[in-house]
């Protein structure tokens, strides 16, 4: 039998996985099933373009991040970076739930200078460029 992936979610019962990200990635992650629209017709999925301002953003991070039944959010690498801020705020919590998970995007390929656990793992190895 093969292993459960109940060992992603807390005792609290998170179900879901959460995405703010550009409208290729959303749509991929959909296909994929991981969308849900609650009964109040919620969504738990923020589809970022052009006209969409950072304080829908942050009032979209901050909804998810209160959800408790959101265990993982999945945020594009070039949105992340314009809200880091918020989200070092979020890390000092030290908040095990959600898990934030930055990937890259179509339009907005991977970038090792912005990912916060690449420079993180490379100043504790005493790594340089």
């Amino acid at each position: 039998r093969p292993p459960s992936p109940a060992w992603l979610f807390s005792e609290e019962g998170a179900e879901l996985l959460a995405m703010i990200g550009d409208d290729d990635t959303i749509t991929g992650l959909l296909l994929a099933g991981c969308g849900n629209v609650d009964e109040k017709r919620n969504s738990n999925f923020l589809v970022v373009d052009a006209r969409t301002t950072q304080a829908q953003i942050d009032e979209a991070f901050h909804a998810f991040i209160k959800d408790p039944r959101v265990s993982i959010l999945v945020i594009n690498q070039y949105i992340a970076h314009e809200m880091r801020a918020t989200l070092d705020k979020f890390a000092e919590l030290g908040e095990k739930r959600p898990a934030i998970l930055e990937v890259p995007s179509k339009e907005h390929p991977y970038d090792k200078t912005l990912d916060p656990v690449y420079q993180r793992t490379k100043l504790l190895l005493g790594l340089r460029d």
